[in-house]
């Protein structure tokens, strides 16, 4: 399991380094715009290929996980 991280933890430590901020930043710009991209694109693709059966399966998955969740709650395992 990863611990928990975020943007701002990050973006914090490296103030820390000594690293050149203006490239650092623009690396991680960029990984991300090729990363959103290729998504996107990639999600295109595959919802006129499966579009309704992901719709489905990820609606059955919802309900799984809030059912799961209420059991926990409602059984006081929480």
């Amino acid at each position: 399991m990863l611990p928990d991280a975020s943007v701002d933890a990050a973006a914090g430590s490296l103030a820390f380094l000594d690293v050149n901020i203006v490239a650092t930043a623009a690396a991680i710009g960029f990984t991300t715009l090729v990363m959103v991209t290729t998504g996107v694109m990639l999600g295109r693709v595959l919802g006129t290929i499966v579009g309704r059966r992901a719709e489905m399966l990820g609606g059955l998955l919802l309900i799984g996980i809030g059912g799961a969740i209420l059991f926990e709650h409602l059984s006081g395992k929480a």
